[in-house]
């Protein structure tokens, strides 16, 4: 594979004269994302090579029962409110393929009686007019009269419900809505017992419901009561608590029942619950009255994470018209695509109207309805419910740890149109090792390297024995569809004789067609030359990156420390914002071979206008004078160009240096082990106990350890650190003693000690 691929084609440059034309770097992904599964896409042209890509990531399709209450007791009024609940749900449904059934239900009290109406057998949406036979079909609920079994018996609609879900494992959610106006009652139904002696019947009948719902909790099916009037609470919760308690993540609602009293509560009532649900997001609930011959506008938002939703309006008079507006405030079609979104409208001859967006354009959509003169007043309801279908990427550095050693793991999320930096705190990111969690964050401190950047990251220690050991990662949470990735990682257990790191600089915007920097430092003890490659995998939708072919190949020596410079360099017509990818270095032989993995994001925009730089030279004047004052006296204290060199024995075992933004500290570890020659590393934590801290003051320096205490060393000169361990430090830069700061005198406090 490696002699047909590189990270971008063989000797091209953006800039240079030969055309090239920018592709997105692509993955193939077999099951789940595993680092040694990705490749990598090249320009096209004279050097193009075959390329793969895992299929965008879609919205589960969901499977939907709504079982209707019909007995007799209901009221007209409620009846009507049913109906509109059930065209709700039906409309609202935004993934392509869902399956959906609307079945009444009274009881079966005589010869020639059902308890069950299926009013709408299971329907597939997958276009406007499949939508709309939901719509009209749920006109056919009717409210029972004498002889026609007046009862309610929830027992039969729940078992009606379970025969069209199965008991295999869903593909998608599962979801049962059930509303009703009354308790179960099916005292007059002999299905349950001769006669109803001491309540017998109806005593038979919660039997079938508990067991009806043991069986929906095992194939992950949620029940979702919504009560009309005077109805029994209690009752209905015992629905909710039977059946499936819901996989969208433990910040999410779980089933409950929900008892409205009265018409302007059952919208939002039953949006809240079919969100919740769905692991759906919502809008806040638009609701204006109407008056005849009149118009009305409403907004409802769609966030950018969002790649599917419904945009649906309870009219409750069908023949109110409705429009709606994009965000640019053009107005747009009921069918078919533009401007990269798809759109289908249905219900237009109802009461409840929906338009279903597929990657709908972020941002405030406006929604008219127009009434005619001779309407009546009616409150009218526009709601948007979206969700985002989303990829987690897992990535484990180093790829094949040996036993006991630290391994960073690092979990972000994708959605098929933009990488999402943002509208993450209310998901769950989770990571587990074998079973045990790992705590990931995305804070910016260690071993997180920037916060906000998308990728929460976290560390944990392989097992000391065993073959592998399985890493997964989870993202939930209401508003996406969820992903699960898992990484089996082989222990190595032979002892590793080079080693490589990926740093880039901590640049948080670089422009389209302009360039990242970063260095792979590369340690080898092997003791003869080896070749490494430079790739880059995994890329957000949009990203157009490459590493010019000069770059990419590591031509490492023998035996000591290397670093070798690259440009990460984004296409002019990237897409603009967060552009996210994963480094790795391979052997050049066998790109199986993974030595080390590095998720990096980055902003990729134009810088601001020129006037800005005109507008504000003389507030930066002013502020400049205070900074020069205090610069010269953190200079003496910055550790800038400090790098930390190691040695075992007299021989060289790799360097670090101190991060490239001003700081008074320089964290390190040293890493030793009895398989591996020690090595330098960035500390886990304040609390790693290999932890040791550099400080500088003018020329002086001083370091602190718990092996060591607190010691003082010249740059250049050697400390010994531990038996056979030497620690050499260089400075970079011309070191200045300013005239306020007396040599050998440290103004600044001693350092906290790294398990104080």
């Amino acid at each position: 594979m490696h002699g047909q691929m590189t990270s971008l084609c063989q000797g091209a440059s953006y800039g240079a004269d030969k055309s090239v034309e920018w592709m997105p770097v692509n993955v193939r992904l077999s099951g789940f994302l595993t680092p040694l599964a990705a490749t990598l896409v090249m320009c096209a042209g004279p050097w193009a090579a075959k390329a793969y890509q895992e299929p965008p990531p879609v919205v589960r399709p969901a499977t939907i029962v709504i079982l209707v209450d019909e007995s007799g007791s209901i009221s007209n009024a409620d009846l009507v409110r049913e109906r509109e609940a059930a065209a709700t749900i039906a409309l609202g449904e935004y993934a392509p393929r869902s399956t959906i059934s609307v079945v009444g239900f009274g009881s079966s009290d005589g010869p020639g009686q059902s308890a069950v109406d299926v009013v709408c057998p299971p329907v597939t949406v997958t276009t406007a007019e499949d939508q709309q036979r939901l719509a009209d079909c749920t006109g056919n609920l009717r409210k029972r009269g004498p002889g026609q079994g007046q009862g309610t018996d929830h027992a039969a609609a729940l078992r009606q419900a379970m025969s069209y879900m199965g008991d295999a494992k869903p593909d998608g959610p599962r979801m049962i809505f059930l509303l009703t106006d009354g308790e179960l009652d099916v005292s007059g139904s002999p299905a349950y017992g001769p006669d109803n002696v001491g309540n017998q019947r109806n005593a038979a009948a919660w039997t079938v419901v508990d067991d009806t719902l043991n069986r929906a909790r095992a194939a992950q099916t949620q029940v979702w009561p919504l009560g009309f009037g005077t109805v029994n609470k209690a009752a209905l919760d015992r629905f909710a608590e039977g059946g499936f308690a819901g996989a969208c993540g433990p910040k999410a609602p779980k089933p409950a029942a929900v008892v409205v009293s009265s018409a302007a509560d059952v919208d939002q009532q039953l949006l809240r619950a079919y969100s919740a649900a769905r692991c759906a997001g919502t809008s806040d609930l638009q609701q204006r009255r109407l008056s005849p011959g009149s118009t009305e506008s409403m907004t409802v938002d769609i966030p950018s994470i969002a790649t599917d939703g419904s945009i649906v309006v309870v009219k409750h008079d069908p023949g109110i018209a409705v429009s709606f507006k994009d965000p640019h405030g053009v107005e747009v079609p009921k069918s078919g695509a533009r401007d990269g979104s798809t759109f289908q409208g249905s219900g237009q001859n109802g009461p409840v109207e929906a338009l279903r967006i597929v990657n709908p354009t972020p941002g405030k959509w406006t929604v008219t309805l127009t009434s005619f003169p001779a309407m009546t007043a009616v409150d009218v309801t526009a709601v948007v419910i979206w969700q985002g279908a989303v990829r987690a990427v897992l990535t484990v550095d180093p790829p094949s740890p040996q036993p006991g050693q630290t391994v960073t793991v690092s979990l972000k999320l994708q959605t098929r149109n933009q990488v999402v930096t943002d509208q993450l705190s209310t998901l769950d990111f989770t990571v587990t090792m074998a079973g045990a969690p790992v705590a990931v964050a995305d804070d910016g401190r260690q071993p997180d390297r920037q916060a906000g950047d998308g990728i929460y990251t976290g560390v944990a220690q392989a097992p000391a024995t065993g073959a592998s050991v399985q890493f997964t990662g989870t993202v939930t949470g209401v508003g996406v569809s969820g992903d699960t990735r898992t990484y089996d990682a082989a222990l190595s257990t032979s002892q590793t004789q080079v080693r490589a790191q990926i740093k880039v600089d901590a640049a948080t915007t670089v422009e389209p067609g302009k360039a990242v920097q970063g260095t792979v430092t590369v340690t080898s003890a092997l003791g003869r030359a080896v070749k490494l490659r430079l790739q880059v995998t995994d890329p957000g939708p949009g990203t157009k990156v490459s590493v010019p072919g000069e770059d990419t190949i590591l031509d490492v020596p023998p035996t000591g420390n290397t670093d070798f410079a690259f440009r990460l360099l984004f296409a002019p017509d990237t897409g603009r914002g967060p552009n996210t990818m994963v480094l790795k270095v391979v052997q050049d032989a066998d790109d199986s071979q993974v030595l080390t993995l590095y998720p990096f994001t980055v902003d990729v925009d134009y810088p601001p206008p020129v006037w800005l730089y005109v507008a504000v030279p003389t507030a930066l004047a002013l502020a400049a004078v205070l900074w020069l004052a205090r610069r010269s006296y953190r200079r003496a204290r910055d550790v800038r160009g400090l790098a930390v060199y190691l040695y075992e024995n007299g021989r060289p075992r790799g360097d670090i240096a101190a991060p490239e933004k001003a700081a008074t500290s320089f964290s390190f570890a040293v890493r030793t082990g009895e398989n591996t020659p020690p090595y330098l590393d960035e500390p886990v934590s304040r609390a790693d106990p290999d932890r040791y801290e550099l400080r500088r003051v003018g020329g002086r320096l001083t370091v602190l350890g718990v092996h060591i205490g607190r010691s003082e060393l010249l740059v250049g000169s050697r400390v010994p650190i531990a038996s056979e361990l030497e620690i050499e430090v260089h400075d970079e830069r011309a070191t200045a003693v300013p005239a306020f700061a007396e040599p050998g005198h440290d103004e600044s406090p001693d350092p906290v000690p790294p398990n104080s």
